[in-house]
């Protein structure tokens, strides 16, 4: 593997789960001074229906160059990769029409009438399921002896109705209840059939997967998995409707990864009494509070997760309170490897991990 010390970073995530003892790892996602001469090429511009080889080999030359200038740093990043496509990638193996622009996908409703269920199908000869399967099989079988296959991850139930029916769902729930209901349990087993393709095309790595967001989670285990739609209703709705689905999508898994928003922030007591979520990422939105205050003030409720959140510089020294009493993964973006350094250090002496 391109970093040597596996094993001591599988150990430490290992931790992690074993015990509801407060310990922080930290991974430092970032290092803008490693990243600024890689090459770029916009996503708009690859024909992935004969190109994928050339672009996943892109991808992968790109890390090699970061891994190679950051791999003695001792931070509990893992050393993976994985096929990306924007975002449609998520909901795309459902069928229907996608979009790119320079840096992302856009995936278009497929369904002009809450009715039309019908046109939905989990078909295992999809283009979409295909470009991110056999991707992952391809970096497994041509990168595996330098890094971790992941999976890409998946979008929850919510979103994936969310995206195939387009924002009328909201008017929906009302409307049609039943017919929501219907639509969010079937989302619950794209949901799974999306996850389990990837994990065979992935494999297990020291008895567990990693994410989609580069966490790992043992035993039977998936990961990540997005509720970003549920920061478009009430509490009470999403509890009647929603929640039942996320349930149904997550049953029977040893440990679950979910991101989520602040501006969701409302939704955390749900999420929180999944016993399956045993990861919950806070991601910071514009126009709400940071993810960092949305943990102080729901930090009794999420006592029992492992809660991933990313603060910036200055943040960092303000949450080690929060630290020290909980268990958490940092995520840090750094403009240099000092400033990289300093932030492992800080958690490494703040946590002993």
């Amino acid at each position: 593997m391109i970093r040597n010390d596996l094993a001591s970073v599988i150990e430490r995530f290992r931790a992690l789960y074993a015990s509801r003892d407060p310990r922080t790892l930290v991974q430092v996602r970032g290092i803008a001074e490693y990243e600024k001469d890689l090459p770029r090429r916009p996503l708009n511009s690859w024909d992935f229906d004969h190109d994928l080889a050339a672009y996943l080999d892109f991808r992968a030359g790109n890390q090699i160059t970061y891994w190679e200038r950051r791999k003695t740093l001792c931070d509990d990043l893992l050393p993976t990769l994985a096929p990306w496509y924007g975002i449609a990638e998520h909901t795309a193996f459902l069928g229907g029409n996608v979009d790119f622009s320079a840096t992302t996908s856009y995936h278009h409703p497929i369904m002009d009438d809450i009715s039309e269920q019908d046109k939905l199908r989990l078909d295992e000869e999809n283009v979409w399921l295909h470009r991110v399967t056999d991707g992952i099989a391809y970096y497994r079988e041509h990168y595996g002896d330098r890094f971790i296959p992941r999976l890409r991850g998946a979008d929850g139930p919510s979103d994936i109705a969310n995206i195939v029916r387009g924002n009328d769902l909201f008017y929906d729930v009302y409307d049609e209840p039943d017919e929501v209901k219907s639509l969010l349990s079937f989302c619950a087993d794209a949901m799974r059939f999306t996850l389990e393709k990837q994990r065979e095309a992935a494999g297990s790595f020291m008895g567990g997967f990693v994410s989609g967001f580069e966490i790992w989670l043992p035993g039977n285990a998936i990961g990540h998995i997005s509720e970003d739609a549920s920061c478009m209703m009430s509490y009470d709705m999403y509890e009647e409707l929603f929640l039942p689905a996320l349930k149904k999508a997550v049953a029977g898994y040893d440990n679950v990864m979910l991101h989520t928003h602040s501006l969701g922030a409302k939704m955390l007591p749900l999420f929180a009494q999944v016993p399956e979520i045993s990861v919950i990422e806070l991601s910071s939105d514009p126009n709400a509070p940071r993810a960092v205050s949305i943990w102080r003030e729901y930090e009794e409720v999420l006592r029992d997760k492992i809660v991933v959140v990313a603060p910036s510089r200055e943040e960092l020294p303000a949450i080690a309170d929060l630290l020290s009493r909980n268990r958490a993964v940092v995520w840090y973006e750094a403009e240099t490897r000092k400033e990289a350094e300093e932030a492992v250090a800080f958690v490494r002496n703040l946590s002993h991990t």
